[in-house]
């Protein structure tokens, strides 16, 4: 299981109201919704937001799982009052410059706050553009086109692009239902109506209103999201240990070659027997063998190669090995349409095995120095 699909699983119990338990005297997702429409009808007398159409009524078809009898499903828009962003355009230089931040997605950091962002709109542009219209330190941002569902929260006044929505609880005491949702809009995005949309990378105005959310009383969300918080910790733990093991894998195979072809130039991967001979006959019978292919002409006499110092022996071998000069056990190796001399700088092993186990011994050991 991936870091990620851990931290989906918690979200799923969270948000299936099986992360913690219900209790109730923390009353009910009916109350606190009966209590957000009271306060969303006074924000319209007052003129603070727009009246809209009412939203559909959710189906028993598009409820995606079981809830607790105490919660309630309900559609964001019905709960939240959010506003899109804007774009000025790129070739008027009026618009941007040194002034308010402008966030884009790429200034989203995954479940993180916002402190700077890479560019900035003038004074004229909040003016001219963004019609005096600040999103205010504290706000929570959603992004809901390429990137659906990234979230996060404002530490500074800004404005933000058409590709973001700033999110408003209409009813939110301690901003609990704000934390609420940073925590599991990211993973409740990618169901019910917006998965559709989400495989076209975007969100519009009317799917994220219908956006599907299970509602539980504020009491049991301030203790939803301190389970999340809790658990943190040791999701990063499972994260950098699971990062370390994908390393182990990836590199594994390799490096379990190279210790298999170590165990073997040791003398380490099998045993040894002495009714198999030693290296040193080997290489007698090599070195007579060698003698008759100069005398027919078929190789070339060689100069003596010099004797190998006890300091130039990378490791211990077996008593029946031997450690000799490759240019004294063979005379050239041939690739395809390509001959090359042997490599006589170098040393390799000799055992007492069979003539074609030595071979591929030696020829393992040209393949494995890219300096040969």
């Amino acid at each position: 299981m991936t870091p990620q699909e851990l931290k989906n699983s918690i979200l799923q119990f969270a948000i299936q109201g099986k992360l913690v338990e219900q209790r109730p005297e923390e009353g009910t997702g009916e109350e606190l919704f009966q209590q957000i429409q009271v306060e969303k009808q006074r924000l319209v007398k007052a003129g603070k937001i727009k009246k809209e159409k009412p939203l559909p009524e959710i189906t028993e078809e598009e409820q995606l799982f079981e809830i607790p009898e105490s919660w309630i499903w309900v559609r964001l828009g019905s709960i939240v009052h959010y506003t899109m962003g804007k774009t000025p355009p790129r070739a008027e230089s009026q618009w941007w410059g040194q002034g308010v931040p402008w966030v884009s997605i790429a200034d989203m950091p995954e479940n993180g706050h916002i402190q700077q962002t890479k560019e900035a709109v003038t004074d004229n542009a909040i003016s001219e553009i963004f019609g005096g219209n600040l999103s205010k330190a504290g706000t929570l941002l959603m992004s809901f086109k390429l990137t659906v569902g990234r979230v996060s929260i404002l530490d500074v006044d800004a404005v933000h692009n058409e590709a973001i929505i700033s999110i408003y609880p209409l009813y939110d005491n301690e901003d609990i239902l704000q934390q609420y949702l940073f925590e599991i809009l990211p993973f409740v995005s990618q169901f019910g109506e917006s998965k559709n949309a989400i495989k076209g990378k975007t969100l519009n105005r009317t799917s994220i209103s219908n956006m599907l959310i299970a509602l539980p009383p504020l009491a049991e969300q301030k203790r939803i999201v301190a389970k999340i918080k809790e658990l943190q910790p040791y999701l990063d733990r499972y994260e950098k240990a699971w990062g370390r093991l994908e390393a182990f894998n990836k590199h594994f195979p390799d490096d379990m070659r190279k210790s298999i072809l170590q165990l073997a130039i040791q003398g380490k991967l099998v045993e040894q027997r002495p009714e198999e001979g030693t290296g040193e006959e080997l290489y007698q019978q090599i070195q007579a063998e060698k003698q008759r292919l100069t005398r027919d002409g078929k190789t070339k006499k060689e100069k003596p190669l010099p004797e190998i110092a006890e300091e130039e022996k990378p490791f211990e071998i077996p008593e029946s090995w031997k450690w000799v000069p490759v240019g004294d056990v063979c005379v050239n190796i041939q690739y395809g349409s390509a001959q090359k001399s042997c490599p006589t700088g170098k040393m390799a092993v000799l055992a007492g095995l069979d003539g074609w186990i030595q071979m591929s011994v030696i020829h393992l050991l040209w393949k494995q120095s890219s300096n040969w």
